[in-house]
């Protein structure tokens, strides 16, 4: 890789980009109280509230079940962001095309404003970052565009179908990176059908029993640029090169 990480990406491979935080709350029904006051703060900006299945599962099953306790019931939608609601989690997810550090992280900011305003978080438990990126490849899909090396006994595995899930620990953060390859992703409209290897990168900050909403700001942008190091740390030189990078003058 090289020393630089590149400003941007020509070929943009970046399917969803996601921020998240986790919470317990100062009522038992943070995810029916919580759509409301937001469309009413935001004015207006997510024009429709829908419904999500896990809504019409028992909130004391939805406890008691690590699967279903972080999981969505309410969704804002607005174009390309969407605004994910439960009992436990917030989530702002912006789809492709991606709108840039820039203006996500200042709809980041704005939402976690908002939250705040409702008074209905009482403890913040952690936020996190998560990056979904295609890398597209003619065939044959393999791993040969990562910085990585897989072999079973006597098996190479980069041409072989593979689904990876690790953790990485690095200081206060934890990345939890996920690989599939080969993948294959349907993008409405004009895309089609797009196949390459799925590259999944979740940097999870967490917080101290007192953390506040002051952590998240103080510590977006280093939480953004460590997501962003590791991503082009796992992409060798040529594969960052045809992705057509842009670098600081």
């Amino acid at each position: 890789m090289k020393n630089k990480i590149p400003v941007r990406l020509k070929k943009e491979p970046l399917l969803e980009a996601v921020w998240e935080i986790r919470f317990s709350g100062t009522k038992p029904s943070v995810a029916d109280l919580m759509p409301g006051m937001l469309f009413r703060i935001l004015s207006g900006k997510y024009r429709n509230i829908v419904r999500l299945p896990i809504a019409d599962i028992p909130a004391t099953i939805v406890e008691r079940d690590p699967n279903l306790r972080y999981a969505p019931k309410i969704r804002l939608e607005n174009d390309n962001q969407v605004v994910q609601i439960g009992e436990h989690v917030i989530s702002l997810n912006c789809r492709r095309p991606y709108s840039g550090w820039t203006q996500f992280s200042a709809d980041i900011r704005e939402l976690a404003k908002a939250v705040q305003d409702t008074g209905l978080i009482e403890r913040l438990e952690r936020f996190s970052l998560r990056y979904i990126d295609l890398i597209e490849l003619a065939q044959p899909i393999g791993l040969d565009c990562l910085n990585l090396t897989l072999k079973l006994g006597e098996y190479e595995i980069n041409t072989r179908p593979v689904e990876l899930r690790t953790k990485i620990e690095e200081g206060d953060l934890i990345h939890i990176v996920q690989i599939t390859s080969p993948a294959e992703v349907v993008i409405p409209k004009e895309e089609g059908r797009l196949k390459g290897v799925l590259l999944d990168i979740d940097t999870i900050r967490l917080l101290a029993e007192k953390g506040s909403w002051y952590d998240i700001s103080e510590h977006l942008d280093d939480v953004h640029m460590a997501c962003k190091k590791m991503f082009f740390s796992l992409l060798k030189p040529e594969t960052i090169d045809k992705l057509e990078p842009e670098y600081e003058v």
